[in-house]
């Protein structure tokens, strides 16, 4: 009897050390699994609205910003052409993106409408126009004055510096290939404002917020517009202002936190001013896919990226 109860007490404890190692491995297993989610990357891709390499850099405030507030590595992709964005989209190799609206437009089936987030401008609105500028001097008055002159828009991405002043020369009659004497894509604002106020083209598209921030500069440095040197001779229809989306298929958390951390920045708060700043935006408030209802209006007839 004493031998039966020793060895069926053996067979016992055999029995709890093999299920301690099985329940000591899945929890470890488990563990593995949350670390992996809560170190994994997030990614934002950004289509860029000026030159590939300055997008990233203005972007890098932000990748810091949100990696403490997530406590997650956060890394940005700028791609090179809107299909490579859209690429990037489509086969899931990003979580959110960053897009003008016409953009976004054209991917909105990618996107979970109830997490829409759109920037403001500098001055704190969530719409803005493109403004064609010439020199005070250039004895331009009106859009139909530009015949044989040489135009510079903004990035081929943007809506304010491209599609829609695009449109509205060509309302105005001004074909770009045949009454324009040339036509090409320049960089920010900024430059483009420069190479009209040096000579090197006759008007130019800029932002509206962007004109008002120049005849506002008083500094007068040698490599700024002097305030007064530039004048608008046509304005573009509304514009809604850039969307932060999230891919459909992303974790709500991630989208919650994410969402918190945008919505949260305050350019009154020295800590997120350079984050605004260098992204040159006024923060973000929430969106609806209907907020976009007038553009789609808009671009009915105006030519669109490929899709």
């Amino acid at each position: 009897m004493q031998s039966g109860k020793h060895k069926t007490s053996s067979s016992t404890n055999a029995l709890l050390r093999t299920l301690a190692c099985i329940l000591l491995t899945l929890c470890v297993s488990a563990k593995s699994v949350v670390a992996t989610e809560s170190t994994a990357t997030i990614r934002i891709a950004i289509l860029p609205c000026s030159e590939i390499v300055k997008t990233y850099i203005q972007a890098q405030p932000l990748q810091t910003y949100l990696s403490h507030q997530l406590n997650r590595q956060i890394e940005i992709i700028v791609p090179n052409s809107y299909q490579e964005f859209k690429r990037t989209i489509h086969l899931g190799e990003t979580e959110f993106a960053f897009q003008a609206p016409h953009a976004y437009l054209l991917l909105a089936h990618q996107y979970d409408p109830r997490n829409l987030l759109k920037a403001l401008t500098p001055q704190g609105t969530s719409v803005h126009r493109g403004v064609v500028v010439t020199r005070k001097d250039s004895g331009l008055e009106k859009i139909e004055d530009l015949h044989g002159k040489k135009f510079l828009f903004g990035h081929p991405f943007s809506t304010a510096k491209w599609l829609a002043p695009k449109a509205l020369l060509e309302g105005k009659g001004i074909d770009l290939t045949n009454d324009l004497q040339s036509y090409s894509h320049g960089d920010s604002c900024e430059a483009i404002a420069m190479n009209v106020y040096l000579g090197q083209a006759d008007a130019g598209a800029i932002c509206d917020y962007s004109f008002a921030e120049l005849a506002e500069n008083s500094s007068h440095e040698e490599d700024e517009v002097p305030p007064d040197a530039l004048v608008i001779i046509g304005t573009t229809w509304e514009i809604p202002t850039w969307v932060f989306a999230s891919r459909k298929g992303v974790d709500a958390e991630t989208v919650t936190r994410m969402v918190n951390a945008l919505t949260a920045l305050d350019r009154r708060r020295p800590e997120h001013r350079e984050v605004l700043e260098s992204l040159e935006l006024g923060g973000f408030v929430k969106a609806r896919d209907t907020d976009y209802d007038s553009l789609r209006k808009h671009l009915a007839e105006t030519d669109l990226p490929s899709q």
